[in-house]
């Protein structure tokens, strides 16, 4: 009885430190063509939630006539008829939203932050994700991780 109370407080704590975590692992992309630290960016407000560019804003001084723009794009709720991802949904779970952070000159892509996330993205998401984005951009080369 103890052996199987021992091996059931494991199983519990083992669950509780990997089931619940909320994000992904993070996809991070660099051009060669970025220079780091960035001077200055824009915000695309395309499609993007009110409440999300307010907090961007709070988070950021962002400059409109920047050749630098960040895009912003996400996706809540998301379901998964395929029965090849059978598996996944029924033993690691399946993402519910996505999270992704884009920096552009023109046509050029600089710079791609990307996350599956298993709660529906919200406002703690975007200051999540944006302050590591902030980090991998605005701070010198040798500073970064």
């Amino acid at each position: 009885m103890l052996k199987f109370l021992k091996y059931t407080v494991v199983v519990l704590l083992v669950a509780q430190f990997t089931a619940c975590d909320r994000r992904g692992k993070a996809i991070v992309i660099k051009s060669s063509k970025l220079e780091i630290p960035i001077s200055c960016m824009a915000l695309s407000e395309v499609g993007v939630e009110k409440d999300f560019l307010n907090k961007l804003r709070e988070m950021y001084d962002f400059n409109q006539s920047c050749s630098n723009r960040l895009y912003i794009s996400y996706k809540r709720d998301i379901t998964c008829n395929s029965s090849y991802n059978a598996v996944m949904k029924n033993t690691h779970g399946f993402p519910k939203s996505y999270l992704k952070f884009e920096l552009k000159r023109g046509l050029n892509n600089l710079y791609s932050y990307y996350i599956d996330l298993y709660n529906n993205v919200d406002i703690d998401d975007i200051e999540n994700e944006f302050k590591i984005v902030k980090q991998d951009l605005l701070k010198p080369k040798e500073e970064n991780r």
